[in-house]
């Protein structure tokens, strides 16, 4: 049987789009921009509700064409939830408003309506290059921000006539630097808003008491503490204090042991914007052989923020 073949020829025909990459050619560039550092305080009541910092945009004209130039743009957020940055999904949070008409010019990619959300700019036909100002709006200053630095640079994108619908946009990916700061701060306190409080025994019938101390933080801290007296309470009115006359205790704040000196304490979590109650628990030797009396001791608690 003889062996039959067949050859195919494939024809590809490449179409031509009404407009393309190529055919419109680029009409501007933009220069970086870097925002000053931002710096907020979560901790801060008395500080404002929302920050705002201008920058400038500066678009320069591409070409010997001489005719005016209008640039639509806006400032795309292409936050991931793998790096807590500054944007409109992670980290702190923030609003771009454009000085020429006041809108919110910041959208994703994702955004459905994103066209009605642009600043504009004209260059008039003797201007090479012209600059837009932007605000940058810090929002939602009072969230629970672990300490840290937060840094993103945006993309901008822009079209080139004043018909967003006719052109392709182009994109200048991290022209525009944003830095936010949230320092390590904490406020602690015993009994709602006091920075003094007292544990006391009564009779001693329970050796062990505690108190609360409320702690908000924006991240790790150091506890330490330290006694007057050396880890115990003395009689009261003892000139010389011997052993029946000496109480010595214990200390364990949130559940950990506590030493009482330099290199006794140790480092906790962060305690977050809504803070947590942790108990300070003494616990006191035997007494039975102990001479009567009042004892005491002051006991100094020192809550330092860890860098």
């Amino acid at each position: 049987m003889g062996v039959k073949t067949a050859a195919m020829t494939l024809a590809v025909a490449v179409a031509s789009m009404g407009w393309s990459a190529a055919a419109a050619a680029q009409c501007a560039t933009v220069d970086p921009a870097v925002v000053p550092d931002m710096r907020i305080d979560p901790l801060d009541t008395t500080g404002a509700a929302q920050l705002m910092q201008p920058a400038t945009l500066n678009f320069r004209r591409t070409g010997a064409d001489a005719t005016p130039l209008t640039i639509l743009y806006q400032i795309l957020d292409e936050d991931s939830p793998v790096h807590a940055r500054v944007g409109a999904s992670a980290g702190p949070q923030v609003e771009w408003r454009s000085d020429d008409t006041g809108r919110d010019i910041s959208v994703s990619r994702g955004d459905a309506y994103a066209l009605l959300r642009s600043g504009k700019i004209t260059l008039a036909p003797d201007e090479t290059s012209k600059q837009a100002g932007v605000r940058l709006f810090l929002k939602e200053l009072r969230e629970d921000l672990p300490a840290g630095v937060y840094r993103e640079q945006f993309t901008l994108r822009y079209w080139c006539g004043d018909d967003a619908s006719a052109a392709m946009p182009y994109e200048s990916p991290g022209i525009v630097t944003v830095t936010v700061q949230v320092p390590n701060v904490l406020s602690a306190s015993i009994a709602g808003a006091s920075t003094r409080g007292e544990i006391d025994f009564l009779d001693f019938a329970t050796l062990s008491r505690s108190l609360s101390v409320s702690v908000r933080s924006t991240g790790r801290y150091r506890v330490n503490a330290r006694s007057l007296n050396g880890s115990v309470m003395l009689r009261e009115g003892a000139a010389a204090p011997g052993l029946a006359e000496r109480i010595a205790y214990s200390v364990r704040f949130g559940g950990h042991a506590l030493g009482l000196g330099a290199d006794g304490g140790f480092v906790n979590p962060r305690a977050g914007l809504a803070g947590q109650q942790i108990p300070l628990e003494v616990t006191a030797e035997d007494v039975s052989k102990k001479r009567a009396g009042a004892y005491r001791d002051t006991l100094i608690l020192t809550l330092s923020p860890v860098s």
